[in-house]
C-alpha cells in the first residue's frame, strides 16, 4: 500500500481474480463492472470496512478531526483508495486498501478540515478516469463530493441496493468473523446471568458484561442492544441499562450486540430473578416455542417473509410490534430484514437473526435471539447461551 501523489494513472488491468485480492473488495469491483461505472465510491462506514477492511468509528459518528465520511474508491479492477484524515492514517495504512489519500493536519480549530476533506477527495480521483457513471451511497456521501463528482462530469447511480444484496452471503472469512462474534455474544450472556442480582443497577451489571467485550478486543468495544429490567422497563421493548436497582422477581431482557474486528454480533436472553410469574412463564415458553419453529424452518429458498410468517405464527394469542429477525455483518442490521412482505429467499452462507418478543405492561416483556448460520441442509446454530427463564 502506499500514500497516492496526485496524477497517478488510472487501473487499466483487471486484478478481480488475481491471487490476494480479497473477495470482499472483489464483490464491489465486480458491481462495478456489472453497471458498466467508472467506479464506486463508498461513503457508509460498513461499506467501507467491507471493501477495504479500514475499521470507522460507528460510536462517534465523523470523527471531529475529520472534514467528512472517510472514503473508499474502488475501480472495477478491484483497486481502493481511501480519503482519511491524517490522524486516521495508521489505520487506513494498516487496512486492505492499495492507496492512502492523507488530508488535515495537527492545527485543529485553526483551519476548516472540509475545504482539506475536497483537496484529498480530488487527489483521489485525479487518479481515476473522468466522466462516465459513479456508484454512490446517496444516504451517506456528502453535496460537496457529489457535486466534484459531476464536474468531472460522472453521472451518480445509486449502489445501495445491489450492494446491499451482495454482501447477503458472506464470505468465509466473514462467516469465522461471524461465529467469533457469535462466541462473544454467548460469554456476555452468560455472565449477565451471574452478574444479574437483586440490589445492584442495571448500570452495575452491564459494566461486567461490557468487561467481558472489552478484554476480548483489548480496548473499548462498540455495543447496541437493549438491557432492561424489571414488569414496566421489559414491557417496553427497548432501552439502555440505566440506574434502575434490581429487585426479587424482576424479568430481565438482555439483548446484547457487540462489534469485534468490524462486525457485530447480536443476541437476546431473557430470565426473572427468582420464581417467574406464571404469566410471563407462558409467554417464555410461547416465544421459546416460535424460535425453535423458526430455525426448524430455515433453509435455503424460504422467503424472508415467510419465514417471518412462520414464527408470528408459531405464538397464538401473542404479538410483537417489531421485525422477526434479520441479517448480520460489518453493520448490526443488514439485508434483508426477517419481516412481512420482505419476498427475499435466504441463501446458504447467509448469516441471521431470530428474535421474537412478547410484551405485556402487566407482566414485563420476553425476546429470545440467536445468531444462524444458513446452511445447506437448514439452520446452524451460531449462539451457545442458555435460554431458560
Amino acid at each position: 500500500m502506499n500514500t497516492l501523489p496526485a496524477g497517478d494513472p488510472a487501473p487499466e488491468t483487471d486484478r478481480t481474480g488475481a491471487p490476494g485480492l480479497d473477495e470482499r473488495t472483489a464483490r464491489v469491483a465486480r458491481l462495478t463492472r456489472a453497471a458498466g461505472a467508472s467506479f464506486a465510491v463508498l461513503s457508509g462506514y460498513d461499506a467501507v470496512f467491507d471493501a477495504t477492511g479500514l475499521r470507522v468509528p460507528q460510536e462517534l459518528g465523523v470523527p471531529f478531526v475529520s472534514g467528512g465520511p472517510d472514503l473508499a474508491l474502488v475501480a472495477p479492477d478491484g483497486e481502493t483508495w481511501l480519503v482519511v484524515p491524517r490522524m486516521r492514517a495508521g489505520a487506513a495504512h494498516a487496512s486492505r486498501a492499495d492507496h492512502v489519500i492523507e488530508y488535515g493536519d495537527d492545527t485543529l480549530g485553526l483551519e476548516p478540515l472540509a475545504p482539506r476533506y475536497l483537496s484529498g477527495v480530488r487527489a483521489a480521483l485525479a487518479a481515476l478516469p473522468a466522466r462516465g457513471d459513479v456508484l454512490i451511497q446517496p444516504d451517506s456521501l456528502t453535496l460537496p463530493v457529489a457535486e466534484a463528482l459531476r464536474e468531472r462530469g460522472h453521472d451518480l447511480r445509486d449502489i445501495t441496493d445491489p450492494l446491499r444484496r451482495a454482501r447477503m452471503v458472506k464470505t468465509p472469512a466473514e462467516q469465522a468473523a461471524l461465529q467469533r462474534c457469535a462466541d462473544l455474544t454467548s460469554a456476555a450472556q452468560r455472565v449477565a446471568r451471574q452478574a444479574a442480582r437483586a440490589g445492584r443497577t442495571e448500570l452495575e451489571v452491564f459494566a461486567d458484561i461490557r468487561a467481558v467485550w472489552d478484554r476480548a478486543v483489548g480496548h473499548r468495544s462498540e455495543v447496541t442492544g437493549d438491557f432492561m429490567t424489571g414488569i414496566e422497563r421489559t414491557a417496553a421493548i427497548v432501552g439502555w441499562a440505566t440506574d434502575r436497582v434490581l429487585r426479587e422477581g424482576d424479568p430481565v431482557i438482555a439483548d446484547l450486540a457487540p462489534r469485534l474486528d468490524g462486525y457485530w454480533g447480536d443476541s437476546a436472553s431473557t430470565f426473572v430473578l427468582g420464581e417467574p410469574d406464571p404469566r410471563l412463564r407462558a409467554m417464555h415458553a410461547a416465544v421459546r416455542g416460535a424460535l425453535d419453529a423458526g430455525i426448524a424452518a430455515v433453509r435455503p429458498g424460504i422467503t424472508a417473509a415467510a419465514l417471518d410468517a412462520v414464527v408470528r405464527g408459531a405464538m397464538p394469542g401473542f404479538t410483537y410490534p417489531h421485525h422477526t429477525g434479520h441479517s448480520v455483518g460489518a453493520a448490526s442490521h443488514e439485508f434483508p430484514t426477517i419481516s412481512p412482505g420482505v419476498e427475499v429467499p435466504l441463501e446458504e452462507g447467509m448469516v441471521i437473526l431470530l428474535e421474537p418478543g412478547a410484551y405485556d405492561p402487566e407482566v414485563g416483556g420476553v425476546r429470545l435471539e440467536w445468531m444462524i448460520r444458513v446452511g445447506a441442509d437448514g439452520a446452524e446454530i451460531m449462539s451457545d447461551f442458555p435460554l431458560d427463564l
